[in-house]
């Protein structure tokens, strides 16, 4: 038999290899850590009431160690409880139980962590790790691995105040493992559908007997075969970690990761034969229209950077976070542009993409604390900087026709031709100040203001020419809380966005930065004493500088800035504990979009892949002698694949599952995804084709705490 291999090419690497380095990896650090030691620490196994996934305090939404209560925004906080009840196996994956999320739309598809935000998709810029932006640019990103996450953070709404150029609809902030004094120690495997097999690892402790210097380690090896034939879903993901801290008042923690991850491209198939009946039935989920071999789609990520927080005194704190991230794509696929007379011909494209990006950011702030009477103020001063460089080349031809039916693999291929070989490096810097007034111990004033300049520059090598844009832009919150009594704090806020857009007019006339408005009210419950997090928001949010298309140069596909879009929406979210043994997720959004401005004709409609109802709900009970089981339902609403509201996704119930053990160090769970293996659509556009979303998964992992 052939060993198994995580991945071809330069980093090939057995698994098998893999999980017997990783099982004397963690005995070895075990031992390092219990040097000196003649006794283990007590385990404690929660069996009688499990942790609910809200979180008290969270630094997305000021910067600063706030209370979410006190925040005039929409948070939402998945912690590391909640990432394992339902094994998420992707960043998309672990929002789908979230209000105003939406995730998945695009099919099975994890090139990228894809989701959109309040209508908006936001995964090009709207995901950041440890605070720092990790932007989508080209065909590169950076795909979060949800096993070296200590949690999610979901901050709704217009955030550009505090981390500039992002998405109106909001951003996710994926928050790193940490090193701990106290002693992790941690190997699981996981086994699943479609042959996959996974390995992880989670050590680390203190390294000193003072506990001033204290490590983490998590590894991730994984193979698997995608939900299309001949595809294949396999990563390796490690991460070593290193916290300093000499005194209670300052500490430094090394960050680092690689990731190498080989997975499918997105498989597009005709509307006949999927959304629409077929002369031949319908097209199976697993269908493959590329060639065996020749699509792929491997990337290679790395980062290193480090965190510090520094405390002088009760009143004054600084925070620096740099990092140093870089992603390298291999990119190959032949994919469906049109269906022919016959119904079951389709012609196909050979797209082929190189690109590395290289980013750099830093974020530093001063945050001054002080008290006056009945009145405390906390000041927080920051300046950050980001530089995104995109180098690479797109290459694009034409393809062998397949029979979609009945394919026949095999077919001659040559070179496509290189269309685009450029490299463009885009630079930020932004100066932020945000105020936090608190007085009688009951009113909360937030006041923040930004202001942000731009550079973005693109060297043309097949035309060699360079191209320069700039862009400034300020941006601004101000929002007002009443910690009212028994937990409730009502909140009402104004804030603005913007994010760049690169390009130009055809009259050549630079692009101006979208921009984007919200005006929000809400309230938000947690009582003291209980496990419970309740939030209800109603906000209305504006889109302006969308491109639309040119009526003066239709021919030549120019585009101007006259969009506007407008989504009006609710949105309500509870996670509790009952009666010490169930756990309750429930989140309900409702969208009222519509373009409000256009030059195609579709001012009225609703924007494409906005879905008007979504609604979802986890149910988990501690069954006793080490047991639980939980149950969970999600609903998403149809939806238009094109602003024109011709084609239409059908909307789609699903049902997910759980069943575990715990006893003593060992915790089993099955977790099945799409339980009943139902068939649905992701998304169909305009363009006639298709793709799917993700049958049914099993997962059975086994982990073990020692």
């Amino acid at each position: 038999m052939h060993p198994m291999y995580w991945v071809d090419g330069p980093f090939r690497f057995p698994l098998s290899r893999l999980a017997g380095a990783l099982a004397a990896l963690g005995l070895g650090l075990g031992a390092l850590q219990a040097h000196g030691q003649t006794t283990l620490p007590e385990m404690t196994v929660q069996g009688d009431s499990p942790p609910t996934t809200a979180a008290p305090r969270s630094s997305v939404g000021t910067k600063s160690d706030t209370p979410l209560q006190e925040v005039p925004q929409s948070i939402t906080v998945l912690t590391r409880e909640s990432l394992e009840a339902q094994q998420a196996q992707s960043v998309p994956q672990a929002l789908r139980y979230s209000a105003g999320v939406r995730a998945e739309q695009w099919g099975v598809d994890p090139r990228f962590d894809q989701f959109t935000i309040r209508g908006f998709d936001v995964g090009s810029s709207g995901i950041f790790r440890d605070g720092l932006s990790l932007p989508t640019q080209g065909f590169t990103g950076f795909n979060q691995e949800p096993y070296g996450l200590e949690r999610l953070e979901i901050l709704r709404g217009p955030s550009s105040v505090l981390y500039g150029q992002t998405e109106v609809g909001g951003l996710v902030n994926a928050q790193s493992k940490r090193p701990s004094t106290q002693p992790i120690r941690e190997v699981g495997v996981t086994v699943g559908t479609k042959g996959r097999k996974q390995i992880t690892a989670d050590v680390g402790g203190a390294i000193d007997e003072q506990g001033d210097w204290s490590y983490r380690l998590t590894v991730v090896g994984r193979e698997a075969r995608g939900q299309v034939d001949y595809t294949k879903d396999n990563r390796l993901y490690v991460a070593p970690a290193l916290t300093w801290k000499p005194d209670a008042s300052m500490s430094l923690t090394l960050l680092a990761y690689l990731q190498n991850d080989s997975v499918p491209p997105n498989m597009y198939l005709p509307a006949v034969g999927t959304s629409q009946p077929g002369p031949y039935g319908r097209i199976p989920s697993n269908r493959y229209t590329g060639e065996p071999g020749v699509d792929h789609f491997d990337s290679e990520q790395r980062s290193v950077g480090y965190l510090l927080d520094k405390r002088f005194s009760d009143a004054l704190r600084a925070r620096q976070a740099v990092r140093y991230a870089t992603s390298k794509v291999d990119y190959r696929s032949l994919y469906m542009t049109g269906l022919r007379d016959d119904l079951r011909t389709i012609d196909r494209a050979d797209f082929a993409v190189q690109q590395k990006a290289t980013v750099l950011t830093a974020d530093q702030n001063l945050e001054w604390a002080a008290r006056w009477g009945q009145a405390e103020n906390t000041l927080l001063v920051g300046l950050d900087y980001t530089r995104v460089r995109l180098d690479g080349q797109k290459s694009y031809g034409t393809a062998p026709s397949l029979d979609v039916i009945a394919p026949v693999y095999g077919q001659s291929l040559s070179a496509a031709p290189v269309y685009e070989d450029a490299r463009s490096t885009l630079t930020q810097t932004g100066l932020y100040v945000q105020d936090q007034i608190k007085w009688d111990s009951r009113y909360l004033l937030t006041l923040g203001a930004r202001h942000d300049r731009g550079t973005n520059l693109v060297n043309d090598r097949l035309a060699s020419i360079s191209t320069r844009q700039e862009d400034g832009a300020t941006s601004g919150r101000v929002g007002l809380s009443w910690l009212g009594l028994q937990g409730w704090t009502p909140y009402a806020s104004v804030a603005t966005s913007f994010k760049p857009v690169v390009g130009q007019t055809a009259l050549g006339q630079n692009f101006v930065p979208e921009r984007g408005r919200q005006s929000e009210v809400g309230v938000k419950w947690a009582p003291a004493g209980q496990q419970t997090w309740v939030t209800a928001a109603l906000f209305d949010l504006t889109k302006r500088n969308v491109l639309t298309a040119d009526p003066d140069h239709l021919a030549t596909g120019g585009q101007i800035q006259r969009g506007e879009v407008q989504v009006r929406g609710l949105e309500l979210e509870a996670d509790t504990v009952l009666a010490r043994v169930w756990h309750v997720r429930g989140a309900y959004t409702h969208l009222n979009a519509r373009i409000t401005r256009n030059n195609d004709g579709n001012v009225g409609n609703r924007p494409a892949l906005v879905a008007r109802d979504t609604a979802s709900a986890w149910l988990e009970r501690t069954l006793g002698a080490g047991w639980r089981a939980g149950m969970g339902v999600r609903r998403v609403g149809s939806s238009f694949g094109d602003d024109a509201n011709t084609v239409v996704t059908p909307g789609v119930t699903l049902l997910d599952a759980l069943v575990g053990y715990r006893q003593g160090g060992w915790d089993v769970a099955l977790n099945l995804n799409n339980l009943t293996d139902k068939a649905y659509l992701g998304n169909c556009s305009s363009d006639g084709s298709c793709n799917y979303g993700a049958r049914r998964q099993v997962l059975l992992t086994t982990r073990y705490q020692w």
